[in-house]
């Protein structure tokens, strides 16, 4: 019975491996060309958008790992996601100086730099 669940825990984790290659392929492809509204603004894909508001949300300096938590995705494709908004400016970077805390560089979300209609969505409900 022990062995049937974890063949069955290792299924899942294949699965669930999978699914997260495709959904960074298709946020790859739609972040290929940065779409632009009207007014000449940019518009932000969800992904993106979900870490900002994670990251405004915790209001204290934080890890790649535990923002990944927070917005349920890999470490490795949330510290991809950091890079992409600190080059924008929306995310600020620090080296980590706390010894307790395991990790290189800390994250902290810079809304004075973000255009009103992101901080809009970002800050809703916070």
């Amino acid at each position: 019975m022990l062995r049937q669940i974890l063949e069955e825990q290792k299924k899942l984790s294949v699965l669930l491996g999978r699914q997260e290659k495709r959904i960074g392929a298709i946020e790859q492809k739609l972040e290929a060309e940065p779409q632009t509204k009207e007014g000449g603004d940019e518009v932000l894909p969800p992904a993106l958008l979900r870490l900002l508001k994670a990251a405004s949300e915790l209001k204290a300096w934080a890890s790649a790992d535990e923002l990944a938590k927070k917005v349920k995705l890999s470490r490795n494709l949330t510290s991809g996601y950091l890079a992409r908004l600190k080059e924008k400016g929306y995310i600020q970077r620090s080296p980590n100086l706390d010894p307790s805390k395991p990790v290189r560089y800390l994250f902290k979300a810079n809304l004075e730099k973000l255009p009103e209609e992101i901080k809009r969505l970002v800050t809703r409900g916070n």
